[in-house]
């Protein structure tokens, strides 16, 4: 009977081994599935999108692997912070008011915001945006960039940066402030000529990084690392231009470049 118990004692002592092993080669990522072309869902209900590839390429880079758990935006940093995710991906600015909650990757990518505007609205400058109804997605910068712009009784949060610039299409809002490449790749989705992003309107340049943990130099270190390699050896570039984040490459370099660039991370929901 003893001989029976230590052999069963020495078995769950293995199984719990093994399952930590499996715990520290996982890394849980939070992320909002609805800002294409950083992250959204397909058909087979799977994360896409440049963050998604970053990821998988991140998770060659360390030996971890990252998994998606998709969660609205505004949670994504409060996920964070309380240890519910190891890290969030998630087309994330970095701002000073989110460095007093988690820490940030080295930046992976720069960009700006742009207002999505009516092709006969008026709205020529960032003055003209004054006492004008402006949509944002919740929790992003663009709403505290509307706040800077208009009153705050007029700026509008919406769940999608999509379903703003759909009630901006139907009368209800006068414009919708978001980050540049979301901005145009909804413009080419909807295909709406009445729909333009105003070009005298400008905004000053934001960097994207991966929201950490307080205080975890360790996985700090490798992510930075990580993400420095895949600047280095062209493969951020690459993303780049397989998402047409700037929205400046051709149909044909576009499908090129995703015929040469390894396919996303696995999502988990």
């Amino acid at each position: 009977m003893k001989k029976l118990i230590a052999l069963i004692v020495a078995l769950m002592m293995v199984l719990v081994s093994v399952a930590a092993m499996a715990e520290a080669t996982t890394l849980k990522a939070g992320t909002s599935p609805d800002f294409p072309p950083f992250e959204s869902m397909d058909d087979a209900n799977n994360v896409v999108g440049f963050d998604a590839d970053l990821a998988a390429a991140i998770s060659a880079q360390i030996g971890q692997t990252i998994v998606f758990e998709a969660t609205s935006f505004d949670s994504i940093v409060t996920g964070v912070q309380t240890g519910l995710y190891d890290m969030g991906i998630s087309g994330i600015y970095i701002t000073e008011e989110r460095q007093a909650n988690v820490d940030f990757s080295i930046p992976y990518l720069e960009d700006s915001q742009s207002a999505i505007i009516k092709v006969d609205s008026g709205i020529t400058d960032a003055a003209s945006l004054a006492g004008k109804k402006i949509g944002s997605q919740t929790g992003t910068t663009g709403i505290d960039t509307a706040e800077t712009v208009t009153t705050e009784d007029n700026v509008f949060s919406y769940t999608k940066a999509l379903d703003a610039v759909m009630d901006l299409q139907g009368g209800k809002v006068d414009a919708v402030i978001t980050d540049t490449p979301v901005a145009k790749r909804i413009l080419k989705e909807l295909n709406d000529p009445t729909l333009v992003i105003a070009e005298g309107i400008t905004f000053d340049v934001n960097y994207y990084g991966i929201a950490l943990p307080k205080g975890s130099t360790e996985l700090k270190a490798k992510i930075d690392a990580a993400i420095k390699a895949l600047q280095d050896d062209g493969t951020i570039d690459a993303l780049v231009l397989k998402w047409n984040i700037y929205g400046e490459n051709t149909e044909e370099t576009a499908d090129a470049t995703e015929a040469a660039v390894e396919p996303t991370a696995t999502a988990a929901q």
